[in-house]
C-alpha cells in the first residue's frame, strides 16, 4: 500500500505493461488456434448467407493468407450489395461503378465479386450509372492457384435457393435425327441449333427473375411446361406438352432421402492435384410417362430441354471463398408414333441405393457409383397403350450436383451427374402378337470445372462473338463416366418381333 501511495505513476505504468503483454498474449493464442481450424473449414464470418443481398446475388468472396489467387483475378468489393441487376443467363452483370477494384476491370481479367458473379471478363463499360461486365466461364483453376478446401461434416442439401434464367434462347432445341441419349448436360451428341441461331440475331436478354428460397419452381417454353423440385426428397423433372397434335407429360426423379454432400480439394500451382466429392442418399429412379398423337408418323417429338433453374445451396466460405452446392437438370423427349390417334403409358421404379461420387489423386481417378439395383415396379409390366402402329419413346434425363463457384450451367468447381435414359415401345395392335418392350440406362458422369449443354455453348458463343473473345468450350478437360445400370427386356420373351 505504501509503496501505491508513494509510486502511483510507476504503478500505472506497471499495469498498462502487464495488461498490455496479456492483450498480446491473447491475441496471439487467438489467432494461433483461428489457423489451426481454419484448415479448410467453413470460416464463422458475419454474412449470413440467407440474407436478402446474399439469396439474390451471392456471397462476397474474401482475401485470405492460405489462398493464392490467379494473377489476373480481381476480387471487387461489396459483394451483393454492389450489384443493380444481372441478365438471365447470367452472363452481364450491372455493377456500382464505385465498388473497390471495380476501375480495374478489362477484358482478360478474371471478375469475383461473389459466389455467382465470377468469370472471365469479356466486355466492360458504363451504361448509364451503372458498369456492365459482360464474362465467360472459368474453371476453378483459372480463380485459383494455391489452396486446400474441404468440408469436416456432411453439408444437408435441404434449404435450397432456386435461382431462374426466365426463359433464356437456349431452354429447348430440336434433336437432329438420330441423336442419341448423350445429349444433356455434358454430353457428347450435337443438339440442333435453337431459335436464336437460326434467325442469326441475339435474342433479347432480360435481366433474371428474382430468386427465392424454395424447393420448387416453374417455367415454361412454348408448349412446354417444366415443374422442378429439390431436394429433401431427391431431384424431380415435371413435364407437360401439348400442341393440339401431340401431348405428353410424366415426371422423372431421382429418389434421395435427405442427401448431403462432402469435398475435398486441393490445388498447387493453378493444378488440381487431390479431389473428392460425394452425394449421399440416394435410394432410386421413378418415372412415369403418358404420351399421345393425333397424326402419327408425319410428325413426332423430339426435344432437347435444358432446364433453366438451378437449385443452390450455400456450403459456406472456406479459407475466404464462398463455395455452394448446385444441382442442374436437363430433358431429352422423344417419341415414335408410326400410326395416327396412337398413346403410350409407362411407369416403372428402380433402387438405387448408397453414394455416389469420385477420388482423384492425380493422374488417377476412383469413381464411387450407387449400388442396390433392384425393380420396384417394373417399366415392362406397366405398358399399355391404343394404335394401329409401333409406337415408342425415349426420355432421358441429367440430374447434375457441382460444388464451386459461378452461376446456372457455368458454375465451375467438382460435380457429378447421374444420366438415365428409359425407353418404352408398343407392338401394333393389329398384329398378332403384342410386344412390349423396355430399356433402362443409367451412366455417371464426374470431374473438375464446368460442364454445360453443347446448345447453350453455341448460343453463348454466338453472342461472345460479338466482342471477338475465343470461343468457351463446352466443358472443362478433367473427368470421365461410368456405366452403372444398362437393361433390357420384353414381354412376351424371346419373341424375334418384340426385339426393341
Amino acid at each position: 500500500m505504501r509503496q501505491i501511495r508513494r509510486h502511483p505513476a510507476r504503478t500505472r505504468r506497471r499495469l498498462r505493461t502487464r495488461s498490455l503483454a496479456l492483450l498480446t498474449a491473447l491475441a496471439v493464442l487467438l489467432s494461433a488456434t483461428a489457423a489451426c481450424q481454419g484448415g479448410g473449414r467453413p470460416d464463422d464470418g458475419p454474412v449470413d448467407p440467407y440474407d436478402p443481398a446474399a439469396i439474390r446475388y451471392g456471397l462476397a468472396p474474401q482475401p485470405h493468407p492460405d489462398v493464392t489467387y490467379q494473377p489476373d483475378v480481381v476480387l471487387v468489393g461489396g459483394g451483393g450489395d454492389a450489384v443493380r441487376s444481372v441478365t438471365g443467363d447470367g452472363l452481364t452483370w450491372r455493377i456500382d461503378p464505385e465498388a473497390d477494384r471495380a476501375d480495374e476491370l478489362a477484358p482478360g481479367k478474371v471478375m469475383f465479386l461473389t459466389s455467382r458473379a465470377v468469370g472471365r471478363v469479356v466486355d466492360v463499360h458504363r451504361e448509364g450509372g451503372d458498369l456492365a461486365v459482360t464474362m465467360g466461364p472459368v474453371e476453378l483453376t483459372e480463380v485459383v492457384r494455391d489452396g486446400e478446401f474441404r468440408t469436416d461434416a456432411p453439408v444437408p442439401l435441404d434449404r435450397p435457393i432456386a435461382y431462374s434464367a426466365g426463359t433464356p434462347s437456349w431452354m429447348v432445341a430440336d434433336l437432329p435425327p438420330g441423336t442419341g441419349s448423350r445429349g444433356g448436360i455434358g454430353g457428347g451428341a450435337p443438339l440442333g441449333r435453337s431459335r436464336l441461331l437460326r434467325v442469326g440475331a441475339p435474342a433479347p436478354r432480360p435481366p433474371a427473375p428474382p430468386a427465392r428460397l424454395s424447393g420448387t419452381e416453374t417455367a415454361k417454353a412454348g408448349d412446354l411446361q417444366l415443374t422442378t423440385e429439390c431436394c429433401r426428397d431427391g431431384v424431380t423433372a415435371r413435364f407437360d406438352y401439348d400442341d393440339s397434335e401431340i401431348r405428353m407429360h410424366g415426371s422423372v426423379t431421382l429418389v434421395m432421402q435427405r442427401p448431403t454432400a462432402t469435398f475435398d480439394l486441393a490445388i498447387s500451382g493453378g493444378t488440381v492435384t487431390r479431389a473428392e466429392f460425394s452425394i449421399t442418399g440416394g435410394a432410386g429412379l421413378r418415372v412415369s410417362v403418358k404420351a399421345g398423337t393425333k397424326v402419327g408418323n408425319s410428325r413426332n417429338l423430339s426435344k432437347s430441354v435444358v432446364v433453366p433453374t438451378q437449385f443452390s445451396i450455400p456450403v459456406g466460405t472456406i479459407l475466404g471463398i464462398p463455395f455452394s452446392a448446385t444441382v442442374d437438370q436437363s430433358l431429352e423427349i422423344k417419341t415414335a408414333f408410326s400410326a395416327k390417334d396412337g398413346r403410350l403409358d409407362a411407369a416403372g421404379e428402380y433402387s438405387l441405393s448408397g453414394a455416389f461420387g469420385y477420388g482423384y489423386r492425380r493422374p488417377y481417378w476412383g469413381p464411387v457409383s450407387p449400388g442396390g439395383f433392384a425393380v420396384r415396379n417394373s417399366l415392362t409390366n406397366s405398358i399399355t397403350g391404343i394404335s394401329l402402329g409401333a409406337s415408342g419413346l425415349l426420355v432421358t434425363y441429367d440430374a447434375k450436383f457441382t460444388v464451386g463457384i459461378g452461376a446456372l450451367g457455368f458454375t465451375a468447381g467438382l460435380f457429378v451427374g447421374l444420366r438415365a435414359s428409359v425407353g418404352a415401345s408398343l407392338g401394333s395392335g393389329a398384329g398378332l402378337i403384342v410386344c412390349r418392350g423396355a430399356g433402362l440406362g443409367v451412366t455417371m458422369r464426374y470431374g473438375i470445372s464446368y460442364s454445360i449443354p453443347k446448345v447453350v455453348a453455341d448460343i453463348v458463343n454466338f453472342f461472345l462473338r460479338t466482342f471477338k473473345t475465343r470461343p468457351i468450350k463446352q466443358r472443362g478437360e478433367l473427368g470421365d463416366e461410368t456405366v452403372v445400370v444398362k437393361r433390357s427386356e420384353t414381354v412376351p420373351p424371346d419373341v424375334p418381333l418384340c426385339v426393341v
